[in-house]
């Protein structure tokens, strides 16, 4: 179990309505597993942790819960996350599990262009 983020953006301060991006998951014990997007019109790809970051200034990071987590929180949690001993990508991959939309950032990082939870 784990809690997932999110980016809202285009919120509206009369009604409350907004863009929502999934960010990816945090487990316990687990390096954070990132959502990878393709490009699309008028939108970059998102394929790396420095991807996210340059992405997640447009806008704003919340938990599952509902909970704002400011940008610099953020970063720094996935950073901490680092040392973290599993990473997603290498448990499918150990586990015949991995999928061709499943890869490791610059980085490390886990991330798949697929949705999960």
């Amino acid at each position: 179990m784990g809690t997932n983020y999110y980016q809202r953006t285009e919120i509206c301060e009369c009604c409350g309505r907004y863009d929502e991006k999934h960010i990816g998951k945090s487990s316990a014990g687990w390096q954070f597993s990132f959502r990878g997007y393709n490009a699309e019109e008028n939108r970059p790809a998102i394929l790396s942790f420095e991807d996210w970051k340059r992405e997640l200034k447009n806008g704003k990071i919340f938990d599952e819960y509902g909970k704002e987590m400011s940008y610099e929180d953020f970063v720094a949690f996935v950073e901490e996350k680092k040392s973290q001993p599993n990473n997603h990508f290498d448990y499918c991959v150990k586990n015949g599990l991995s999928r061709e939309t499943d890869f490791k950032d610059p980085d490390g990082l886990s991330f798949s262009n697929t949705e999960f939870s």
